[in-house]
């Protein structure tokens, strides 16, 4: 929601799920992005979902790729997550190429889905698999 007051933000922030990781980005001092790798639970444990959002004014200089970049290590190396979703707005082109460049692939779209300036919006479901890699001929494991 606009206008999230800062006491909100820093209990939300200090006090995570453990089955939530949050990663803040910073440019000269300033909190400019968010990004979150929420693990799943249950069936869903190989799984997971990612939200990324960075400020508009500092599109382009490269803090969604850090973000991605950095969740999608933990997902990958530290987790063994097999699946990993996402939603992304239509009509936010940079975003779906980024997803995609890091292979997320469009799954569904999910009609009227957010409020986004009093509209409602769709949104675009991605998903990228990654399965464990095959043994190494000749290892033991």
């Amino acid at each position: 929601m606009p206008y999230t007051g800062e006491a909100f933000m820093l209990k939300r922030l200090s006090e995570p799920s453990p089955n939530v990781h949050q990663l803040v980005a910073a440019w000269d001092g300033l909190a400019v992005g968010m990004g979150s790798l929420m693990l799943g639970m249950g069936r869903r444990r190989h799984s997971g979902d990612i939200f990324l959002f960075i400020h508009d004014d500092y599109w382009g200089r490269g803090i969604g790729r850090a973000l991605l970049g950095a969740l999608l290590d933990l997902a990958d190396n530290w987790y063994g997550l097999s699946r990993i979703g996402l939603e992304a707005s239509p009509s936010n082109d940079r975003a779906i190429a980024l997803y995609e460049t890091h292979g997320f692939v469009r799954e569904g779209l999910k009609r009227a889905d957010v409020i986004l300036e009093g509209q409602l919006e769709d949104s675009v479901v991605m998903g990228r698999i990654r399965l464990a890699p095959a043994p190494a001929e000749g290892d033991p494991t």
